[in-house]
């Protein structure tokens, strides 16, 4: 079973992006480097759809 067929938020692109927005966040504050949600907010939409991970090799 993959992740996704047992968690059906992952499947929610906005769900998946307040995820890791929120994580960088977090992950940023701890190393005392603030960056503002609208920032990270800008540079998720900048990365783009991704493929689903296998899908490079077929």
């Amino acid at each position: 079973m993959k992740l996704r067929d047992r968690f059906r938020q992952l499947q929610d692109p906005a769900v998946v992006k307040a995820m890791v927005v929120r994580s960088v966040y977090a992950s940023m504050a701890l190393e005392n480097q603030t960056v503002s949600l609208d920032r990270l907010d800008a540079l998720y939409e900048q990365m783009g759809p991704t493929p689903p991970a296998g899908a490079a090799g077929r």
